[in-house]
């Protein structure tokens, strides 16, 4: 039998060697979880993507190439199926048709979205990504409990009456996007016409540090190249690190990875002798997949700026030349918002903000969409990225785009 001092002895020796045992283990990587997706939902990927090229497209088609542009079709898509339950007949035709929801029920969208705004945020703890929504609507003004059911449970949406009266209703909306995009998007709503009965909203926040941080003593004034000729400088950051890549006679394509590689920025930047209006001409869903299967691991210099802009649009024009005409016209039917008056869309304002530098990205974006009572009733070498390009933030597993940009000028700080 073992004696009492014994087994004290021994007791102490193994509280000994477990606690000294803890102090050498070294804490644990947090690298996130996997973004689980259904075929239908990759399907959906797919058809997301392909939505934001023609969006980029339309965008770019008609924006000066003296000025960047940045935006977020995801969150355009956001707001949009949120809409979407609220559409009937025609309406929900051309917006389906639109936004590339054709294939899908409006269920499989509902959960497809709230696997997104469930998950997306989860992938990574060193990356913060917030997606919030939210609808607003006028005091007095009934809403079928249907749609405000639907978009509650799939959308989390924040669900709020408002008098839109009050000369603070625009500042409560304002004051609520702001706080989801921490304060990078300060507001989205400017004044509430008097016709107006509702806001839905999306807001989306991404910050996240580069996987290899560049250092900043590295970072020195170097020459970037003007569409029309012309040449600024600016601050271009230094690095050589490990990278997916892509070249073929027309394009550099460059991957850098965030944190744990579960998000990424790709910059296409076109080669001499190709115009950036050409690559945009012809990039669709297929030309993105021939670049995205084409990136091989790489480890080599790159140069590129640091740069920051905001950027806005009313994106009216560009949904109805895209097909959603008759969703803005007195003929809409959103009847499952409110099936006693005829209701239209007013206004779908976008805006953006996006900061790179050494250490990493920080973006947003809030799409607004109004909701007005229709006129019926009236009221190996380095890569040097120094000339224009187009960039775009993804989650890497399912190759979801978040983001897309166009960089004219790294120097230009756009307008909110």
């Amino acid at each position: 039998m073992i004696s009492k001092p014994t087994l004290l002895i021994l007791s102490g020796l193994s509280i000994c060697f477990v606690s000294c045992n803890k102090s050498n283990v070294k804490p644990a990587v947090l690298t996130g979880k996997n973004l689980i997706l259904s075929a239908v939902e990759q399907e959906k990927v797919v058809t997301d993507n392909s939505f934001n090229f023609k969006l980029f497209d339309n965008l770019a088609a008609s924006n000066a190439t003296t000025d960047n542009l940045f935006i977020s079709p995801l969150s355009v898509s956001f707001a949009m199926a949120m809409t979407s339950n609220g559409a009937n007949g025609q309406t929900l035709t051309a917006i389906r048709n639109t936004m590339d929801f054709n294939g899908f029920t409006q269920d499989e969208l509902n959960s497809y979205y709230n696997n997104l705004i469930t998950n997306l945020p989860e992938l990574d703890p060193n990356t913060t990504l917030k997606i919030a929504n939210s609808i607003w609507y006028k005091n007095g003004f009934d809403v079928l409990p249907a749609f405000i059911q639907t978009n509650s449970t799939s959308y989390n949406a924040k669900i709020q009456s408002l008098d839109f009266g009050l000369p603070s209703a625009a500042g409560t909306i304002n004051n609520w996007v702001s706080a989801q995009t921490d304060g990078k998007i300060p507001t989205i709503v400017n004044n509430i016409p008097s016709n107006e009965v509702m806001y839905l909203i999306n807001a989306l926040y991404f910050k996240s540090s580069w996987k290899e941080s560049f250092d900043p003593k590295q970072t020195e004034p170097a020459p970037f190249y003007l569409t029309n000729g012309t040449q600024v400088s600016a601050q271009f950051m230094s690095a050589d690190n490990d990278m997916n890549t892509y070249a073929d006679n027309h394009v550099t394509v460059v991957e850098m990875p965030y944190s744990n590689s579960k998000y990424s920025m790709v910059i296409i930047e076109p080669k001499t002798g190709t115009t950036l209006n050409s690559v945009i001409a012809g990039l669709d869903s297929a030309q993105w997949q021939t670049w995205m299967s084409g990136l091989i691991a790489n480890k080599q210099p790159i140069n590129m700026p640091k740069f920051t802009f905001s950027y806005g649009i009313n994106l009216n024009s560009a949904l109805i030349s895209l097909g959603m005409g008759v969703a803005f016209s007195d003929s809409a039917d959103f009847s499952l918002i409110n099936n006693q008056y005829p209701l239209q869309i007013s206004d779908v304002e976008h805006k953006a903000f996006v900061a790179v530098d050494e250490s990493g990205t920080e973006a947003a974006a809030a799409t607004s969409i109004g909701i007005t009572y229709s006129a019926v009733v009236a009221s190996p070498p380095a890569i040097v990225i120094n000339h224009p390009f187009i960039f775009a933030i993804r989650q890497m597993s399912s190759g979801l785009i978040l983001f897309t940009g166009i960089v004219n000028n790294p120097l230009s700080s756009g307008s909110n």
